[in-house]
């Protein structure tokens, strides 16, 4: 099965996310704001964050 949530952490503050990897919209960090992924038509970009986990 595919594994398309990721457990994510924001490189500017450290705070912990779950983000679906095909976002079509701008995902951004729910303490300090900083974008954590971008849309790309596809998978989403991660640019603000590290990945920690892929969940099912």
């Amino acid at each position: 099965m595919a594994k398309h949530f990721l457990k994510v952490t924001c490189k500017d503050c450290g705070s912990e996310a779950t983000i679906y990897s095909r976002a079509t919209t701008t995902v951004a960090c729910s303490v300090c704001g900083a974008t954590l992924s971008i849309p790309s038509g596809g998978k989403a970009n991660l640019v603000g964050c590290t990945v920690v986990e892929a969940l099912e």
